[in-house]
């Protein structure tokens, strides 16, 4: 048991966001090393109220999310500011479960706490460079109003100086065209900032990245570096019509190497009018086979710290303009923001599953019969999935949900778990309902959405019998299907308090075989059979 407590216990501190536990006067009774790095020693805080150790009050924060928590018995969400032992502000993102007793009542609130400080401080940075961008558009409009005005003068000017009237056209037009170009690059400017926001996913962000700054900067290929600020080199992450040859010879550059190296260093841009002629590039030759002419290079950085480089170019030799590197500058500061907010978001995104995956092995660390049994499941789950051809992002899914598929056990008593005799049917009840709990805890976090109907409907069985709806066929997921094959093996074949034994591998495929068509789906119990043999060598399966 004490073995069991210290595996459990290294578990929750390994988790990468803070834990609290409160009672219901507020008191801390624990913390985790990661908060404990935030606000002080175990030893000095535990005892202590939670609302005047992290927010310095005296008394219950308003809008406390621990206390809705003790009153209605539902996790409760919240940001809230607070204060570091050394007294600096962070902002939190606060998720607050209910821990209940036998008797489901509510003696303890537990609080998850994402530091969400960089988040904050980038939306503010995107707000002043969206008030920026507005600033320049009043600016553009006011010198449109004046152009205009200028123009009527013009015009009266023409009626009486004919012999002016050629000159003057050409500056009117010279001067409209000019404007036109510029509010044209504001435009594209906005819809980046659109297409970079509305975007998450890095791989798409990149492949972005490289197509809109060759359409906001009319050029003809682009490629995208980032720092690795472990190495001190340059990576190419993606590229726009450049050629695989010449990408193999320079995917990784030093700083100083090269343009996009001196960029680095120096973090200023540079233009190249004649790349052939500029002693700068190494690799003039390859460059001439791609025909290009003219590149320009700009760094990447948020809040002065380097991210990368982008640069783009030119099959005609070009004079790149104070305005258009301006243009691309800004196009830069876009891209900063949203690489930063991408990392910062899959990183949340890391920390809330291996929360929730450190509860699932919470759980099975409390019944020594089922411990391993998610990680088989899951092994399992997938070496099948892959024999349907499933996609990447569909075997992502999977995984997802056969981490996390019992989570709902956590509600479960743990003298139902391990009862090593006949479940009543009021007990039985209580088990069945846990793929619906698990659903429900899982709901509220939007990337584990698409997998939650592996979690819910795992144990339902194809000829409808199962649990919790009823479902029956393919009205059943198939993930789901193919989690059922996998958790009943796993079953099997695992020492389990109700059996006298567990099953050979032999017996356990036996026993799927024969329950094809009633509990399984035969299409998907036969490719599981032969993932089965394929992963469990001959010998074991006897």
């Amino acid at each position: 048991m004490v073995k069991n407590k210290i595996h459990y216990l290294d578990i929750i501190e390994g988790i990468g966001a803070g834990l609290c536990l409160l009672d219901k006067k507020f008191r801390i009774l624990w913390i985790n090393k990661y908060q404990s790095n935030w606000v002080g020693l175990p030893r000095d805080i535990c005892g202590k109220y939670c609302y005047n150790i992290f927010e310095h009050r005296r008394h219950i924060c308003p809008g406390c999310p621990a206390l809705k928590v003790f009153r209605t018995g539902k996790v409760q969400r919240a940001k809230r500011t607070g204060f570091t032992k050394d007294g600096q502000k962070h902002y939190y993102q606060l998720t607050v479960s209910p821990i209940r007793d036998n008797h489901n009542k509510v003696n303890y609130a537990l609080e998850l706490v994402q530091d969400i400080t960089n988040s904050v401080i980038q939306e503010r940075q995107r707000g002043r460079v969206d008030r920026k961008l507005k600033k320049m558009y009043l600016h553009l409009s006011s010198v449109n109003i004046r152009l205009r005005r200028n123009i009527e003068k013009l015009k009266t000017i023409t009626r009486n100086l004919i012999s002016y009237k050629s000159t003057l056209k050409q500056k009117y037009n010279y001067k409209l065209n000019e404007l036109t170009k510029i509010k044209e690059e504001l435009q594209d400017i906005f819809k980046v900032n659109h297409a970079l926001s509305s975007s998450v996913d890095l791989e798409k962000i990149f492949s972005l990245i490289t197509r809109l700054t060759c359409e906001l900067m009319l050029t003809d290929a682009c490629i995208l570096r980032l720092l690795d600020e472990q190495k001190k080199t340059l990576v190419v992450h993606s590229s726009y019509c450049i050629s695989k040859a010449y990408l193999e010879k320079i995917h990784i550059l030093n700083l100083g190497e090269s343009i996009s190296g001196r960029v680095a260093n120096t973090r200023n841009p540079i233009a190249v009018y004649d790349i052939d002629k500029d002693s700068r590039i190494p690799h003039h030759e390859l460059l001439k086979k791609e025909g290009f002419k003219s590149l320009l290079s700009i760094p990447i950085l948020f809040h002065d710290r380097l991210l990368g480089v982008i640069s783009t170019f030119s099959k005609k030799a070009r004079h790149f303009s104070k305005e258009e590197i301006e243009v691309l500058n800004i196009f830069a500061s876009q891209v900063a923001m949203a690489l930063q907010e991408s990392r910062l978001y899959e990183d949340i995104h890391m920390n809330y599953f291996n929360t929730v995956h450190a509860l699932v092995l919470a759980i099975e660390a409390r019944d020594p019969y089922t411990r391993g049994h998610t990680e088989r499941v899951t092994k399992y789950a997938l070496a099948a999935a892959k024999r349907l051809h499933m996609s990447g992002e569909q075997l992502e899914i999977l995984r997802y949900g056969g981490e996390v598929h019992d989570i709902g056990k956590i509600s479960i008593p743990d003298f139902i778990l391990g009862k090593p005799g006949k479940l009543t049917p009021a007990e039985r009840a209580v088990i069945e309902l846990h793929p619906v709990k698990g659903a429900e805890m899982l709901e509220p976090l939007e990337f584990l959405r698409p997998a939650l109907p592996v979690v819910k409907y795992h144990h339902e069985r194809y000829d409808g019998t199962g649990y919790p709806d009823g479902l029956e066929k393919e009205k059943i997921p198939i993930m789901a299907r193919i989690l059922a094959c996998a958790d009943a093996f796993d079953a099997m074949t695992s020492e389990r308090p109700y059996r006298r034994r567990r099953l050979t591998n032999d017996e356990a495929i036996a026993e799927i075989r024969n329950n094809v068509g009633s509990q399984f789906d035969p299409d998907i119990a036969r490719l599981f059979i032969k993932s089965i043999k394929t992963q469990i060598p001959a010998k074991a399966l006897s």
